[in-house]
């Protein structure tokens, strides 16, 4: 979805939560606690992992330990979060948001009573207090809500936790999952995958990928290769340190509403998604949620999937996957399924249950992106919009400023209005210098970078061709004022689109609707 500095969406449901509210109906109070006192102190998290430099005297650093475990009977599994708590704090309590919801019920606790608001309070005398809460699982990715259970393996996503503390230092919170003791598995970025696997490590320009190998066919070479690419050629400005790649025991002709999802910088997906055999590569996508996680908020919302879509493809087919004719037809959005309709990107109404997030807002980014090449004569690319940026756009018209920003023309605002807020979709450039995400690589394996054939006046993408061979055919929209055309009224078919939700945990459609009683953090789920 990440960074998942504040965890991208995606499906798993809504494990994923934020914020202070807890969900009536979770069970008897035990104790009572001012709700309103300021003395507590909502802690910040830091990075996954307990492991850190030597803190300043006063700080204090609170861990919290996720421990996973599969139950004797199926359909279940328990997480337990314990605590090492500091001397220096005199008060804890814990919320878990997820509790009260459908199929996740608390387990048991040492250490801690419940109170009439839902919060775990510390008794402030248990050296290492727990709380243990039991979540349902389902062997479909369809059905699943919490997660996925078969046989011999299951993956779970991690809730959110939400921890106060009283404490005259500065507090501190680091978290860690675990696969318990004794059970084969694998836990990071709050995925945690339980069952046979094999792990295998590469270092891609600083950056260390685990690839965890729950299918005995997977075969990551070229999934690594891209890794390889994508770290070194396509930047995002956004390093991570590691990053984790589950691949599950999934068959090849196993197809569902989810087919991956991503978790801060953790996904997964199925043996059959490392091939990138397609453009609208599924693990392409994935990689994308790992550099800009949760991209717009409010009416900037479809921007989180848009930009895995559309990046997800280019820097595919940039790698050499797939070909030309083939990716502009992945990018052409035209209809959207379940029906056709109108379409609106800064209105998720009007999208809600299709794949148009993903298929027009694609489109849309593709023609922005040509569009900004244009009027900048190639020296910014949409990519200037992004890199760098820590937080999401707050809301549609920051995204916009950012755009006009970069551009340094404020025409480009009325552009950009005319087919995110309203229903019309602009021409997808066929250009092909405007796919040409970096000259130095050599997609049609022709001999020549990218960037020497554009200079040659050859098609960077078809090995022979000169560009002018295709002058009949493409719309060199040079002007960048051409109509767009209304998404109701448009014929033809959408090539569906990678179908993962963004970043976060997930599985099943219905867990979004159970999802609204709580926030939801992250990025994404397939449609």
């Amino acid at each position: 979805m990440r960074d998942m500095t504040s965890r991208p969406v995606r499906t798993l449901v809504a494990l994923v939560v934020v914020g202070s509210l807890v969900v009536a109906g979770v069970g008897p109070a035990v104790a009572t606690v001012d709700d309103a006192d300021d003395s507590w102190t909502t802690l910040p998290t830091h990075a996954d992992g307990a492991t850190q430099t030597p803190t300043p005297d006063d700080e204090a650093v609170l861990h919290q330990r996720g421990i996973v475990s599969r139950n004797s009977d199926p359909g279940s599994v328990t997480l337990t979060f314990a605590y090492e708590i500091p001397s220096a704090v005199t008060g804890l309590r814990v919320a878990v948001p997820v509790v009260g919801l459908e199929g996740i019920s608390v387990a048991g606790m040492e250490g801690f009573e419940r109170t009439e608001r839902g919060y775990f309070l510390w008794d402030g005398e248990t050296e290492r207090p727990t709380v243990s809460i039991r979540m349902a699982v389902s062997d479909s990715l369809d059905s699943g809500v919490r997660g996925i259970e078969r046989d011999d393996w299951a993956l779970v996503s991690e809730p959110q936790t939400r921890i106060q503390v009283r404490t005259d230092a500065r507090p501190l919170q680091t978290t860690s999952l675990d696969v318990a003791d004794g059970e084969p598995g694998f836990a990071r970025s709050h995925l945690a995958y339980l069952g046979p696997h094999e792990r295998r490590n590469v270092t891609v320009a600083d950056e260390r990928a685990t690839f965890v190998l729950g299918a005995e066919d997977a075969d990551p070479e070229r999934a690594i290769a891209f890794l390889r690419t994508a770290n070194e050629h396509f930047d995002l400005g956004v390093q991570r340190d590691t990053i984790t790649v589950f691949v599950l025991p999934l068959s090849g002709l196993e197809e569902g509403a989810v087919q991956a999802a991503t978790v801060d910088t953790a996904f997964w997906v199925g043996s059959t998604s490392l091939r990138l055999d397609s453009t609208g590569s599924v693990f392409t996508h994935e990689y994308v949620h790992t550099r800009l996680s949760t991209v717009g908020r409010e009416d900037a919302t479809w921007l989180t999937e848009a930009t895995a879509e559309y990046y997800g493809r280019l820097f595919a087919f940039n790698d050499g996957v797939g070909t030309y004719d083939a990716f502009l037809d992945g990018l052409r959005a035209t209809r959207y399924a379940p029906d056709r309709r109108a379409v609106v990107l800064t209105d998720a109404e009007t999208w809600r249950g299709t794949k148009a997030h993903y298929a027009k807002g694609a489109h849309v980014l593709a023609a922005l992106d040509a569009e900004i090449q244009r009027r900048t004569d190639g020296e910014h690319t949409l990519r200037d919009v992004f890199a760098g940026r820590t937080e999401p756009f707050r809301n549609y018209r920051a995204f916009r400023a950012a755009v006009v920003e970069v551009t340094g023309e404020e025409s480009i605002g009325p552009w950009l209005d005319r087919y995110a807020t309203t229903d019309a979709l602009p021409p997808l450039p066929e250009n092909p210098r405007y796919y040409v995400a970096e000259p130095s690589l050599d997609p049609d394996g022709d001999g020549m970078a990218s960037g020497a054939e554009l200079d040659a006046g050859r098609h960077p993408f078809v090995e022979g061709a000169a560009t002018g061979q295709l002058q009949e055919r493409v719309a060199d929209t040079n002007a960048g004022t051409s109509t767009g055309t209304d998404t109701g009224t448009a014929t033809g078919t959408t090539p569906a689109p990678t179908g993962t939700d963004g970043s976060a945990p997930g599985f099943g459609a219905v867990a979004v609707l159970v999802a609204l009683a709580v926030l939801v953090v992250g990025v994404g789920r397939r449609q």
